[in-house]
């Protein structure tokens, strides 16, 4: 995976070239999300590792690289608070799909309400993910039910304000307009 901040605005432009770069060293660019400041996140699927750094070379006059993460590593073991606390830096970042894939594991050997409002974090991230692909409809509906989930009686989960996320999600969902936040 890797995140560019393109020298250039014209999005489509970047990414057809983005891709056409990937192909040019036996790579393939797929699953392009945008951030709401232009930076372009894609997976990349290389051979080798030698091809991917093919690749970052080959696009590093035309974007900055953010970060590069290999999906293909297993993640270190942490603790469920440094999994949530990476969660919410990944979602504060934009970086929603491994914000999703973070909670997940949390989630896995959780049970009932926590279970329930994990779930709801988890469509929150999948619906930024949709909203980073431009498809909104899909985004929107995936807010929906993540808002169902969203009661947890505590207030706070590990520092994130329950209510406060619940009521952008149903904002977004009423003015049918993402708008970036913090949680």
């Amino acid at each position: 995976m890797v995140r560019l901040q393109p020298n250039e605005k014209d999005g489509p432009v970047f990414l057809s070239l983005a891709k056409s770069l990937a192909e040019s060293v036996m790579a393939e660019a797929r699953n392009a999300k945008w951030t709401s400041y232009g930076a372009l996140e894609l997976d990349i699927f290389a051979e080798t590792e030698k091809d991917f750094e093919l690749f970052l070379a080959a696009v590093e006059p035309l974007a900055k690289v953010e970060f590069t993460r290999n999906l293909n590593e297993a993640p270190a073991h942490k603790s469920k608070e440094e999994l949530i606390e990476e969660a919410r830096r990944y979602f504060n970042s934009e970086r929603y799909w491994e914000a999703h894939e973070t909670l997940e594991s949390v989630w896995r050997t959780s049970n009932g309400i926590e279970k329930t409002y994990l779930q709801g974090l988890i469509l929150v991230c999948a619906a930024f993910v949709h909203h980073q692909k431009n498809e909104e409809e899909v985004a929107i509906g995936v807010l929906r039910r993540a808002s169902r989930q969203l009661d947890y009686s505590a207030g706070h989960y590990y520092g994130i304000k329950v209510r406060e996320l619940k009521d952008r999600a149903e904002a977004i969902i009423s003015s049918r307009k993402f708008e970036v936040f913090r949680v």
